[in-house]
């Protein structure tokens, strides 16, 4: 995830879009200066626009001179008096107990170590501030469980609860009261009554984002539609509303309060709110609590009020509708959302991008918050423009608002919009033909295309199609489908095989994760699966997506078959969509223009392949190799070579392919580099069936009835590959069983005149010891939703 983002970010800064500075000299209320040019300023969360109130300035100027810049010293041995007056303002404000903290962030790190004890655990909303899901791996790292259930999904959490009723101390929720994506909010009156049904359920709400602008005092939008309930802390920001430095936590009762202060890390050992944001945080809360303040929030309540009067009126639409001054409008990919970004701001706006990671790639928006530091006038300006703007940034990038209603599940709007605006299809002349069987398609033209780079041919996909149907479990029912697009004369511009199928979430994920998830599936077979479209199929590999990349419009075909791929997924309701296997070649002509279709890049394993069988003796074989390998291929391999029996029979027997079968799933059984379902007895039976299909069996000399060993390998238009392997592990790290059949593996396709040999992927250190070399796999992913990466952080 790191490279894509830092992808995407510089994609975004190369655009001047994202990580711009102010210039000039000073801040003047809504307007700001960014390489010269001048903004209205809708990225503010500084929601009530305090920080040009002439008390909180006067406020801090005054503090400097009475008591400098900073107070250089930790909180365990001495605050600043002024620490005293802010927490006994802001503790009158809310009529409970309250530490300041040096940030909101800082603040959960002090709390949740010391308020979740041995043997709670916590539920994680999906959506909760990346702020509070870091503090919680401190929590992992203390053993404590945590567990994730979908945004706002109370029956998700009330089942999670009487689960572990009987499990945990306490049950601590976290959540956001308003969140800072969609501005949507948190449930509070449903998580009261959970909070009064369940004794053992506790909640930590974050209101970051609804302190200040509502509730009595700006007591916030938690505490503005419920009473500080007992079993509820509530963290809040100093930052935004309330236009000073720091973040608070507000504790149901004194002994928390004490536990926290006494033995938050972040208290004992980061530094404090320095004392001129101390000065602007007691001018602020005393502010707060002024008989001006109420007017200051209707003044903003007003604005809100209009903005969202004008979004309906204008047509625009609004992922969640809420009186809360922060604003998404639904967009769909990085590339459309910096279009209607850069348009924006052509217009004089700076407005906000709001995407992957904080929302599923395809699901991004345009984020805007409405301050006070803001006239209507200006407000009216920037939703008159957004609506002309916004249209045109769709339509430019491909997009529309059917399409973005569609992606956000929103009911139709902008549907009287001039369709002469509408970018020209310059590629209406690529013709698509979809097809569900291999059957249906000119066998010969099709191994043009595939046969020579891979296993996707049409003998090996006629065979699985009739292996993957019809079965009882679900994981062994693969949906094939193919597309081939054609220019106007009929000359192939774009080919692939895809399937959907049931995978595992963790399919390429680190082994360490993977094992803990497989001990999971012990109790739940299907725990992190989820229908993934993929390009190939789950058992070939190689070239599923031909390109000719010489033809001026493949880029249009590559466009119209990503449509297609995402029709097919909305309609089986897939997790993800993974494009594979690309040469570095391709990697390069195809990542810049993927990321914009909403795809990034997916870290394959390597593959390892012997690229020359064109030797004459064994003597030519080991010259090939470094000294390093030869060495360990006679000390590890060829020592024992004389201690086996090989042959390259076929089970003739239901018995003796049970025996390969039982083989096989000793060796799926304990490997987790690639997580996969078990296949199934079927697949073998068509093995044996298929003469293209070759085995090689090793048995002990002494023992030539006990097969100990099995490589089961398919020629491809002269391409050897080593598909699958069975061992019997009360023998194989005795003598290096698996060893053995890779060094076999390199004789037999020697044996068959084959001119290479794939060796597929994983244990590269023992393949280089028979002579394979290393190839970089590229793909690339469009994550269609994040609960399950999500959950997998939660469990690293």
């Amino acid at each position: 995830m790191i490279n894509s983002l830092d992808k995407l970010i510089d994609d975004a800064v190369e655009r001047g879009i994202l990580q711009k500075s102010t210039n000039g000299d000073r801040l003047d209320s809504a307007e700001i200066l960014v390489d010269r040019d001048k903004f209205v300023n809708f990225g503010s969360c500084s929601y009530l626009g305090l920080e040009y109130h002439p008390q909180l300035k006067n406020a801090v100027k005054t503090t400097v001179d009475n008591y400098g810049t900073q107070f250089s010293t930790s909180r365990t041995y001495l605050s600043i008096g002024l620490y005293d007056e802010l927490e006994h303002e802001l503790s009158t404000i809310f009529e409970k107990p309250v530490i300041a903290t040096a940030s909101t962030t800082l603040g959960h790190l002090a709390a949740l170590p010391v308020i979740v004890e041995p043997n709670d655990v916590v539920i994680l909303d999906l959506q909760v501030h990346s702020s509070v899901q870091m503090a919680t791996q401190i929590l992992k790292a203390n053993k404590t469980p945590v567990y994730l259930v979908p945004h706002n999904d109370m029956d998700a959490l009330e089942s999670k609860i009487k689960s572990l009723s009987d499990k945990a101390n306490k049950i601590w929720y976290m959540a956001d009261g308003v969140y800072s994506m969609y501005g949507d909010y948190a449930p509070l009156d449903q998580l009261e009554k959970l909070l009064n049904k369940y004794k053992k359920f506790h909640l930590y709400i974050d209101d970051a984002h609804g302190m200040g602008w509502t509730g009595v005092k700006g007591v916030g939008y938690v505490r503005s539609k419920m009473k500080h309930h007992e079993k509820m802390v509530l963290a809040t920001s100093l930052n935004k509303s309330f236009a000073a430095s720091g973040g608070i936590l507000v504790f149901p009762n004194k002994e928390m309060y004490r536990k926290v202060k006494n033995c938050g890390t972040t208290l004992i050992f980061s530094g404090p709110i320095q004392p001129p944001m101390l000065g602007a945080g007691i001018a602020s809360a005393k502010l707060h609590q002024s008989d001006e303040f109420e007017d200051i929030q209707m003044a903003l309540k007003e604005k809100v009020t209009y903005t969202n009067r004008r979004l309906k009126e204008l047509d625009l639409p609004q992922y969640m509708i809420t009186d809360s001054p922060l604003f998404f409008i639904p967009v769909g990919l990085p590339k459309v959302i910096l279009n209607v970004i850069r348009r924006m701001k052509e217009r004089g706006f700076f407005l906000n991008s709001a995407g992957y990671p904080a929302t599923p790639i395809k699901r991004g928006g345009i984020r805007f918050m409405i301050t006070n530091n803001l006239s209507i006038s200006q407000i009216e300006s920037m939703l008159v423009a957004l609506k002309e703007e916004y249209l045109l940034g769709l339509l430019d990038e491909g997009s529309s608002p059917n399409y973005v209603a569609k992606q956000f599940r929103l009911d139709p709007f902008l549907n009287d919009y001039d369709t002469s605006l509408t970018t020209k299809n310059e590629n209406s002349f690529l013709k698509e033909e979809k097809i569900n069987s291999i059957s249906e398609i000119d066998n010969e033209q099709w191994d043009k295309l595939f046969s020579k780079n891979g296993m996707n041919s049409s003998k090996n996909l006629l065979a699985l199609e009739n292996v993957f149907s019809n079965n009882l479990p679900k994981e062994d029912n693969w949906d094939f489908k193919y597309q081939i697009i054609k220019d106007s004369k009929g000359s192939i511009v774009l080919a692939s095989v895809f399937s959907v199928s049931l995978m595992m979430e963790d399919l390429l994920e680190d082994k360490s994760l993977s094992e803990k998830i497989r001990q999971l599936r012990m109790e739940d077979k299907y725990y992190l699966t989820s229908k993934t479209l993929l390009t190939g199929t789950p058992f070939t590999k190689g070239r599923s997506i031909y390109i000719n990349y010489k033809h001026s419009d493949w880029k249009f075909a590559v466009q119209q078959y990503v449509e297609n791929l995402q029709q097919v997924a909305e309609q089986e309701k897939v997790s993800k969509i993974i494009l594979r296997d690309f040469t570095d070649d391709e990697n390069k002509k195809l990542e810049s223009y993927l990321m914009e279709l909403g795809f990034l890049n997916l870290e394959f394993p390597n593959n390892c392949s012997v690229k020359d069988l064109n030797w004459n003796s064994f003597q030519d074989f080991m010259g090939q190799m470094n000294q390093k390998y030869r060495y360990s291929l006679r000390k590890e391999i060829l020592k024992y070579e004389d201690d086996f029996v090989i042959d390259y029979n076929k089970p003739k027997t239901d018995e003796e392919l049970l025996k390969v079968y039982n083989l096989y799933k000793e060796v799926h059984s304990q490997s987790a580099e690639i997580s996969v379902f078990e296949l199934p007895f079927k697949l073998f039976e068509s093995f044996q069936k298929r003469n293209d299909y070759d085995f090689i069996n090793i048995y002990a000399k002494e023992d030539s009835e006990t097969l100990l060993g099995v490589m089961i390998s398919v020629v491809i238009d002269g391409v050897y590959y080593a598909q699958l392997v069975g061992l019997d592990y009360n023998y194989a790290r005795e003598k290096s069983i698996y060893k053995q059949l890779l060094y076999q593996t390199v004789l037999r396709s020697k044996m068959l005149g084959c001119k290479s040999l794939d060796l597929a992927y994983t244990a590269e250190m023992e393949k280089k010891k028979v002579g394979a070399t290393i190839e970089k796999v590229n793909g690339f992913v469009m994550a269609l939703e994040h609960d399950s990466y999500m959950e997998m952080q939660l469990l690293k």
